[in-house]
Protein backbone atom coordinates (compact mmCIF):
# COMPACT_ATOMS: atom_id res chain seq x y z
CA UNK A 1 0.00 0.00 0.00
CA UNK A 2 2.60 2.58 0.83
CA UNK A 3 6.40 3.77 -0.86
CA UNK A 4 9.42 2.13 0.06
CA UNK A 5 10.53 5.65 0.65
CA UNK A 6 7.78 5.57 3.32
CA UNK A 7 9.36 2.35 4.54
CA UNK A 8 10.24 3.50 8.28
CA UNK A 9 9.99 1.18 11.43
CA UNK A 10 7.83 3.26 13.31
CA UNK A 11 7.80 1.25 16.25
CA UNK A 12 10.33 3.15 19.22
CA UNK A 13 13.14 1.74 19.65
CA UNK A 14 14.35 0.51 23.39
CA UNK A 15 16.62 3.61 24.31
CA UNK A 16 13.03 5.93 23.59
CA UNK A 17 11.06 3.43 25.13
CA UNK A 18 13.17 4.00 28.39
CA UNK A 19 13.66 7.98 28.00
CA UNK A 20 9.48 8.25 28.07
CA UNK A 21 9.34 6.62 30.87
CA UNK A 22 12.19 8.34 32.84
CA UNK A 23 10.14 11.48 31.55
CA UNK A 24 6.86 10.19 32.85
CA UNK A 25 8.57 9.93 36.34
CA UNK A 26 9.97 12.81 36.19
CA UNK A 27 13.37 11.95 36.27
CA UNK A 28 14.64 12.68 32.72
CA UNK A 29 17.57 15.09 32.28
CA UNK A 30 17.64 15.16 28.89
CA UNK A 31 21.18 15.53 27.18
CA UNK A 32 20.02 15.87 23.53
CA UNK A 33 17.98 18.80 23.40
CA UNK A 34 18.79 21.28 20.44
CA UNK A 35 15.57 23.48 20.66
CA UNK A 36 16.65 26.83 21.68
CA UNK A 37 13.39 28.22 22.38
CA UNK A 38 13.64 25.67 25.29
CA UNK A 39 16.61 26.60 27.02
CA UNK A 40 16.05 29.56 28.79
CA UNK A 41 17.45 32.09 26.26
CA UNK A 42 16.06 35.76 26.28
CA UNK A 43 14.66 37.20 23.26
CA UNK A 44 14.03 40.75 22.79
CA UNK A 45 10.42 41.64 23.13
CA UNK A 46 10.02 43.70 20.38
CA UNK A 47 10.74 41.02 17.92
CA UNK A 48 7.30 40.45 17.57
CA UNK A 49 5.57 43.37 17.12
CA UNK A 50 7.58 42.61 13.07
CA UNK A 51 4.90 39.69 12.35
CA UNK A 52 2.05 42.50 13.04
CA UNK A 53 2.96 44.54 9.67
CA UNK A 54 -0.39 44.72 7.63
CA UNK A 55 1.59 43.81 4.59
CA UNK A 56 1.46 40.27 5.93
CA UNK A 57 -2.58 40.26 5.10
CA UNK A 58 -1.64 40.60 1.77
CA UNK A 59 -1.00 37.52 -0.39
CA UNK A 60 2.01 38.05 -2.93
CA UNK A 61 3.80 35.08 -3.97
CA UNK A 62 7.32 35.32 -4.91
CA UNK A 63 9.20 32.25 -5.51
CA UNK A 64 12.20 33.74 -5.21
CA UNK A 65 11.31 35.34 -1.75
CA UNK A 66 10.01 38.74 -0.94
CA UNK A 67 12.94 41.42 -1.99
CA UNK A 68 13.14 42.73 1.85
CA UNK A 69 13.77 39.58 3.32
CA UNK A 70 16.49 38.73 0.85
CA UNK A 71 18.12 42.10 1.05
CA UNK A 72 18.18 41.33 4.95
CA UNK A 73 19.59 38.20 4.28
CA UNK A 74 22.81 39.52 1.95
CA UNK A 75 22.88 42.27 5.02
CA UNK A 76 24.01 39.03 6.95
CA UNK A 77 26.32 38.04 4.75
CA UNK A 78 27.85 41.40 4.04
CA UNK A 79 28.25 42.19 8.31
CA UNK A 80 29.71 38.75 8.58
CA UNK A 81 32.46 39.40 6.21
CA UNK A 82 31.69 36.73 3.60
CA UNK A 83 30.36 36.25 0.10
CA UNK A 84 27.13 38.25 -0.45
CA UNK A 85 25.29 36.12 -2.62
CA UNK A 86 23.91 37.67 -5.73
CA UNK A 87 21.44 34.31 -6.41
CA UNK A 88 19.34 33.88 -3.33
CA UNK A 89 16.01 31.58 -2.63
CA UNK A 90 13.89 31.89 0.54
CA UNK A 91 12.56 28.92 1.80
CA UNK A 92 10.47 27.69 5.06
CA UNK A 93 13.66 25.40 6.38
CA UNK A 94 16.86 23.64 5.54
CA UNK A 95 15.06 20.62 5.64
CA UNK A 96 13.01 21.97 2.67
CA UNK A 97 16.25 22.98 0.83
CA UNK A 98 17.44 19.61 0.62
CA UNK A 99 14.34 17.92 -0.54
CA UNK A 100 14.84 21.15 -3.53
CA UNK A 101 17.92 20.32 -4.01
CA UNK A 102 17.57 16.69 -4.13
CA UNK A 103 14.90 17.12 -6.60
CA UNK A 104 17.28 19.41 -8.94
CA UNK A 105 19.97 17.46 -9.04
CA UNK A 106 19.43 14.02 -9.04
CA UNK A 107 16.88 11.27 -11.03
CA UNK A 108 15.59 8.50 -8.78
CA UNK A 109 18.30 5.56 -7.79
CA UNK A 110 20.95 8.75 -7.80
CA UNK A 111 23.25 9.31 -4.98
CA UNK A 112 25.14 11.86 -2.94
CA UNK A 113 27.96 11.96 -0.90
CA UNK A 114 28.26 12.66 3.02
CA UNK A 115 31.40 13.05 5.10
CA UNK A 116 30.76 10.74 8.46
CA UNK A 117 29.27 11.64 10.98
CA UNK A 118 26.74 13.92 10.38
CA UNK A 119 22.76 14.68 11.24
CA UNK A 120 20.88 11.68 10.27
CA UNK A 121 17.92 13.48 8.93
CA UNK A 122 19.94 13.90 5.64
CA UNK A 123 19.92 10.27 4.99
CA UNK A 124 15.44 10.58 5.76
CA UNK A 125 15.24 13.51 3.40
CA UNK A 126 17.45 11.73 0.18
CA UNK A 127 14.82 8.34 0.65
CA UNK A 128 11.92 10.48 0.23
CA UNK A 129 13.17 11.94 -2.38
CA UNK A 130 14.64 8.32 -3.70
CA UNK A 131 17.92 9.46 -3.48
CA UNK A 132 20.31 7.30 -2.44
CA UNK A 133 23.23 8.78 0.59
CA UNK A 134 26.58 7.40 0.53
CA UNK A 135 28.73 8.26 3.68
CA UNK A 136 32.30 8.15 4.06
CA UNK A 137 34.26 8.10 7.55
CA UNK A 138 35.93 11.19 8.29
CA UNK A 139 38.95 10.29 10.27
CA UNK A 140 40.32 11.54 13.73
CA UNK A 141 42.79 12.41 15.54
CA UNK A 142 43.16 15.50 17.81
CA UNK A 143 40.71 17.25 15.44
CA UNK A 144 38.37 15.56 12.62
CA UNK A 145 39.78 15.29 9.16
CA UNK A 146 37.84 15.28 6.01
CA UNK A 147 39.66 12.93 3.35
CA UNK A 148 39.14 14.08 -0.05
CA UNK A 149 40.81 11.03 -1.78
CA UNK A 150 38.77 9.03 0.54
CA UNK A 151 35.53 10.85 -0.94
CA UNK A 152 36.65 10.29 -4.61
CA UNK A 153 37.46 6.30 -4.30
CA UNK A 154 34.37 5.89 -2.51
CA UNK A 155 32.17 7.64 -4.87
CA UNK A 156 30.55 5.47 -7.71
CA UNK A 157 29.14 7.16 -11.42
CA UNK A 158 25.86 7.65 -9.54
CA UNK A 159 27.07 10.54 -7.19
CA UNK A 160 26.00 13.91 -8.59
CA UNK A 161 26.21 16.00 -5.09
CA UNK A 162 28.46 16.40 -2.35
CA UNK A 163 27.20 17.30 1.06
CA UNK A 164 29.24 19.12 3.89
CA UNK A 165 27.81 20.71 7.12
CA UNK A 166 29.95 23.52 8.10
CA UNK A 167 31.02 22.96 11.02
CA UNK A 168 29.76 18.92 11.60
CA UNK A 169 27.14 18.33 13.65
CA UNK A 170 27.97 16.33 15.83
CA UNK A 171 31.47 16.40 15.29
CA UNK A 172 31.71 20.46 15.28
CA UNK A 173 34.90 20.61 12.70
CA UNK A 174 35.00 24.03 10.44
CA UNK A 175 36.07 23.19 6.95
CA UNK A 176 39.52 24.56 6.45
CA UNK A 177 40.48 26.78 3.15
CA UNK A 178 42.87 23.79 1.88
CA UNK A 179 40.57 21.42 1.94
CA UNK A 180 37.98 23.48 0.61
CA UNK A 181 40.31 24.11 -2.57
CA UNK A 182 40.76 20.21 -2.75
CA UNK A 183 36.89 19.58 -2.13
CA UNK A 184 36.18 22.16 -5.21
CA UNK A 185 38.40 20.55 -7.37
CA UNK A 186 37.41 18.03 -6.71
CA UNK A 187 33.29 18.52 -7.32
CA UNK A 188 34.58 20.37 -10.65
CA UNK A 189 36.39 17.57 -11.80
CA UNK A 190 33.71 14.74 -11.59
CA UNK A 191 30.74 17.23 -12.41
CA UNK A 192 29.24 17.61 -8.73
CA UNK A 193 27.51 20.14 -6.69
CA UNK A 194 28.53 20.92 -3.48
CA UNK A 195 26.23 21.65 -0.89
CA UNK A 196 27.45 23.32 2.22
CA UNK A 197 25.34 23.86 5.28
CA UNK A 198 26.78 26.24 7.48
CA UNK A 199 23.72 26.82 10.23
CA UNK A 200 26.05 26.54 13.23
CA UNK A 201 28.80 28.53 11.28
CA UNK A 202 28.31 31.39 13.96
CA UNK A 203 28.90 29.66 16.87
CA UNK A 204 32.76 28.99 16.90
CA UNK A 205 33.91 27.64 19.96
CA UNK A 206 37.09 29.00 21.72
CA UNK A 207 40.34 29.09 20.44
CA UNK A 208 39.01 28.58 17.17
CA UNK A 209 36.99 31.15 15.16
CA UNK A 210 35.11 30.82 12.11
CA UNK A 211 36.38 31.56 8.93
CA UNK A 212 34.51 32.50 5.59
CA UNK A 213 34.84 29.84 2.54
CA UNK A 214 36.04 31.59 -0.80
CA UNK A 215 32.78 31.63 -2.71
CA UNK A 216 33.20 34.16 -5.02
CA UNK A 217 35.37 32.38 -7.23
CA UNK A 218 33.84 28.33 -6.58
CA UNK A 219 34.87 26.44 -9.90
CA UNK A 220 31.84 23.95 -9.15
CA UNK A 221 28.25 24.62 -8.57
CA UNK A 222 27.86 25.74 -4.77
CA UNK A 223 24.38 26.03 -2.75
CA UNK A 224 25.06 27.23 0.67
CA UNK A 225 22.47 26.77 3.06
CA UNK A 226 21.22 28.88 6.61
CA UNK A 227 18.57 29.91 8.06
CA UNK A 228 16.81 31.53 11.19
CA UNK A 229 16.81 28.27 12.89
CA UNK A 230 20.10 28.67 14.36
CA UNK A 231 21.22 31.89 13.26
CA UNK A 232 18.44 33.86 15.06
CA UNK A 233 17.77 30.84 17.76
CA UNK A 234 14.02 30.88 16.05
CA UNK A 235 13.41 27.52 14.71
CA UNK A 236 9.53 28.03 15.13
CA UNK A 237 9.64 30.86 12.43
CA UNK A 238 10.34 28.78 9.67
CA UNK A 239 12.63 30.49 7.33
CA UNK A 240 15.75 29.27 5.69
CA UNK A 241 17.44 29.89 2.38
CA UNK A 242 19.31 28.95 -0.09
CA UNK A 243 22.28 30.71 -1.77
CA UNK A 244 23.62 29.66 -5.04
CA UNK A 245 27.98 30.19 -6.20
CA UNK A 246 29.87 29.26 -9.17
CA UNK A 247 30.53 28.94 -12.44
CA UNK A 248 27.97 30.71 -15.26
CA UNK A 249 25.47 29.62 -16.82
CA UNK A 250 25.14 26.82 -14.54
CA UNK A 251 24.50 29.07 -11.34
CA UNK A 252 22.12 31.00 -13.44
CA UNK A 253 20.59 28.10 -14.20
CA UNK A 254 20.11 26.34 -11.24
CA UNK A 255 18.51 29.29 -9.72
CA UNK A 256 16.11 29.13 -12.67
CA UNK A 257 15.12 25.60 -11.90
CA UNK A 258 15.33 26.35 -7.97
CA UNK A 259 12.70 29.07 -8.30
CA UNK A 260 10.15 26.93 -10.27
CA UNK A 261 10.18 24.40 -7.94
CA UNK A 262 9.60 26.24 -4.97
CA UNK A 263 7.13 27.90 -7.03
CA UNK A 264 5.09 25.04 -6.51
CA UNK A 265 5.47 25.04 -2.91
CA UNK A 266 5.35 28.75 -1.49
CA UNK A 267 6.27 27.52 2.28
CA UNK A 268 7.74 30.65 3.67
CA UNK A 269 5.01 32.62 4.92
CA UNK A 270 4.52 36.59 4.28
CA UNK A 271 4.84 37.50 7.96
CA UNK A 272 7.72 35.90 8.74
CA UNK A 273 9.59 36.83 5.82
CA UNK A 274 8.56 41.07 6.14
CA UNK A 275 9.65 40.13 9.75
CA UNK A 276 13.15 38.51 8.61
CA UNK A 277 15.23 41.64 8.83
CA UNK A 278 14.31 42.30 12.43
CA UNK A 279 14.68 38.44 13.44
CA UNK A 280 18.33 38.85 11.49
CA UNK A 281 18.93 42.03 14.12
CA UNK A 282 17.82 40.60 16.94
CA UNK A 283 20.85 37.53 16.85
CA UNK A 284 22.90 40.58 18.12
CA UNK A 285 21.28 39.99 21.54
CA UNK A 286 20.65 36.16 20.79
CA UNK A 287 24.02 34.57 19.87
CA UNK A 288 26.31 35.52 22.67
CA UNK A 289 24.13 34.26 25.31
CA UNK A 290 24.14 30.71 23.46
CA UNK A 291 27.77 31.05 23.23
CA UNK A 292 28.28 32.00 26.93
CA UNK A 293 26.08 28.68 27.32
CA UNK A 294 27.89 26.78 25.06
CA UNK A 295 31.40 27.48 26.49
CA UNK A 296 30.11 27.24 30.25
CA UNK A 297 29.00 23.67 29.54
CA UNK A 298 31.80 22.68 27.75
CA UNK A 299 34.10 23.61 30.43
CA UNK A 300 31.76 22.54 33.42
CA UNK A 301 32.46 19.13 31.52
CA UNK A 302 35.70 19.16 31.08
CA UNK A 303 36.34 19.82 34.64
CA UNK A 304 33.96 16.52 35.79
CA UNK A 305 36.43 14.12 33.03
CA UNK A 306 39.38 14.81 35.09
CA UNK A 307 37.55 12.70 37.41
CA UNK A 308 37.07 10.04 35.45
CA UNK A 309 40.12 9.48 33.07
CA UNK A 310 38.18 6.60 31.21
CA UNK A 311 36.15 8.76 29.14
CA UNK A 312 37.13 11.32 27.75
CA UNK A 313 35.25 14.41 24.86
CA UNK A 314 36.67 14.99 21.28
CA UNK A 315 37.97 17.57 20.19
CA UNK A 316 35.04 20.16 19.20
CA UNK A 317 35.69 23.46 16.78
CA UNK A 318 32.13 25.22 16.83
CA UNK A 319 28.02 24.34 16.91
CA UNK A 320 25.73 23.30 19.68
CA UNK A 321 27.24 19.27 20.54
CA UNK A 322 30.06 17.30 21.54
CA UNK A 323 31.04 13.95 21.14
CA UNK A 324 32.26 11.91 24.20
CA UNK A 325 34.05 8.91 23.77
CA UNK A 326 33.46 5.86 26.49
CA UNK A 327 35.31 2.42 27.40
CA UNK A 328 34.96 -0.03 24.62
CA UNK A 329 33.10 -2.24 27.20
CA UNK A 330 29.78 -1.22 25.63
CA UNK A 331 28.43 -0.39 22.24
CA UNK A 332 27.60 3.17 22.05
CA UNK A 333 23.72 2.04 22.41
CA UNK A 334 24.47 -0.07 25.47
CA UNK A 335 26.21 2.91 26.55
CA UNK A 336 23.44 5.10 26.47
CA UNK A 337 20.73 2.58 27.70
CA UNK A 338 22.88 2.14 30.90
CA UNK A 339 23.35 5.08 31.77
CA UNK A 340 19.58 6.41 30.99
CA UNK A 341 18.45 3.32 33.39
CA UNK A 342 21.02 4.32 36.42
CA UNK A 343 21.21 7.69 36.09
CA UNK A 344 18.00 9.03 34.14
CA UNK A 345 20.14 11.14 31.63
CA UNK A 346 19.48 10.53 27.98
CA UNK A 347 21.94 11.17 25.38
CA UNK A 348 22.71 10.24 21.81
CA UNK A 349 24.10 7.14 20.73
CA UNK A 350 27.16 7.57 17.85
CA UNK A 351 25.63 5.54 15.49
CA UNK A 352 22.74 7.79 15.51
CA UNK A 353 24.98 10.13 13.09
CA UNK A 354 26.41 7.56 11.64
CA UNK A 355 29.78 6.86 13.63
CA UNK A 356 32.19 4.09 12.36
CA UNK A 357 34.37 4.19 16.09
CA UNK A 358 32.44 2.72 18.93
CA UNK A 359 31.25 3.58 22.23
CA UNK A 360 30.97 7.38 21.39
CA UNK A 361 27.77 9.63 22.68
CA UNK A 362 27.05 12.75 21.58
CA UNK A 363 25.74 15.45 24.23
CA UNK A 364 23.44 18.88 23.28
CA UNK A 365 25.63 22.20 24.53
CA UNK A 366 22.74 24.08 24.80
CA UNK A 367 20.46 23.02 28.54
CA UNK A 368 20.88 25.50 31.31
CA UNK A 369 23.97 25.07 33.06
CA UNK A 370 22.11 23.73 36.14
CA UNK A 371 20.96 20.73 33.89
CA UNK A 372 23.39 20.04 32.16
CA UNK A 373 26.20 19.94 35.64
CA UNK A 374 23.21 17.27 36.47
CA UNK A 375 23.43 15.37 33.82
CA UNK A 376 26.72 15.33 33.29
CA UNK A 377 27.62 14.28 36.63
CA UNK A 378 25.15 11.85 36.38
CA UNK A 379 26.43 10.32 33.06
CA UNK A 380 29.98 9.88 34.48
CA UNK A 381 28.70 8.93 37.75
CA UNK A 382 27.00 6.13 36.40
CA UNK A 383 30.21 5.21 33.96
CA UNK A 384 32.22 5.03 37.06
CA UNK A 385 30.04 2.52 38.67
CA UNK A 386 29.45 0.69 35.47
CA UNK A 387 33.56 0.32 35.97
CA UNK A 388 33.49 -0.89 39.09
Amino acid sequence: MFSRRAGWKLVPNRLHQLAEAARRRGQLTDLTVSNPARCGFVYPAAMLQALAAPAGLLYDPQPLGLEAARAAVRGYYRERGGAVPARLLLTASTSEAYAHLFRLLCDAGEAALMPAPSYPLFEMLAGVEAVELQSVPMTYEHGWRLDAAALAAAAGPRVKALLLVNPNNPAGNYLRPAAWTELQALAAERGWALVVDEVFFDYALPPYAAQDLDLDRAPALTFVLNGLSKIAALPQMKLAWIAVFGPEPAAEEALARLEVINDLFLSAATPVQLAAPAFLAARHGVQPQIRTRLQANLAALDRTLKEVPAAARLEVEGGWSVLLRLPRVHSDEAWAETILERAGVLTHPGHFFGMAQESHLALSLLPEEAEFARGVDGLLGAVKKELG
